[in-house]
């Protein structure tokens, strides 16, 4: 899901029109009963940037995201996606490299964005809910569902539109998820989304 944000630039309309192409596991193993726990896939995007993933149970003590693709100006590290980190602040570090010199200087330079973690974030997770369905009960009366374009809620609010939101990053991620195991299963091949 965090590649599907970062390269739809948080834009669920993005998504909808078909950001997503082609999906393909290069590198995977199984468990006895099929699941997969180590894997390095790629996922390819329709405006020819490529984001690979590699994803492992076994190596167990590596709690972070690195976010990085073709087309993308800045490598994304993000520690708190497994554990929560206890603080005020989350931080996200951006880092980009590039080469000077007669492309024999390799330099880098980074920056750091930082989010409020004045709340617990399954009470903000709750109360972000809350909020939604509420609104959703509230509009959803007035305003017609559009399934075939994704708004799965009626309504014009903020609330109704981020729930439609997260809803369709939702439907995305599992899309992926679903190609990535029929890589899988055909050995490795490319699918089509």
């Amino acid at each position: 899901r965090m590649g599907l944000l970062v390269f739809s630039d948080l834009n669920a309309d993005v998504l909808r029109q078909g950001l997503v192409k082609e999906v393909q596991v290069v590198n995977c193993e199984l468990n006895d009963e099929g699941v997969p726990i180590d894997a390095d896939c790629m996922v390819y995007f329709s405006d020819k940037r490529v984001l690979s993933i590699h994803c492992s149970f076994k190596h167990p003590l590596n709690q972070t995201v690195n976010i990085f693709g073709t087309g993308s100006e800045y490598t994304a590290t993000i520690s708190d996606v497994i554990l929560p980190r206890k603080g005020e602040h989350l931080e996200i570090s951006l880092s980009k490299q590039y080469l000077i010199g007669y492309d024999q200087i390799c330099c880098q330079e980074g920056k750091i964005l930082q989010a409020s973690n004045t709340h617990v974030q399954e009470v903000c997770m709750w109360h972000n809910f809350a909020k939604w369905t509420q609104k959703i009960d509230e509009e959803s009366s007035q305003a017609a569902a559009d399934v075939e374009n994704e708004k799965w809620w009626g309504g014009s609010s903020d609330e109704v539109k981020a729930a439609n939101d997260i809803a369709s990053y939702s439907l995305h991620t599992q899309i992926v998820l679903d190609g990535l195991m029929e890589s899988i299963q055909k050995g490795g091949v490319r699918i089509q989304l």
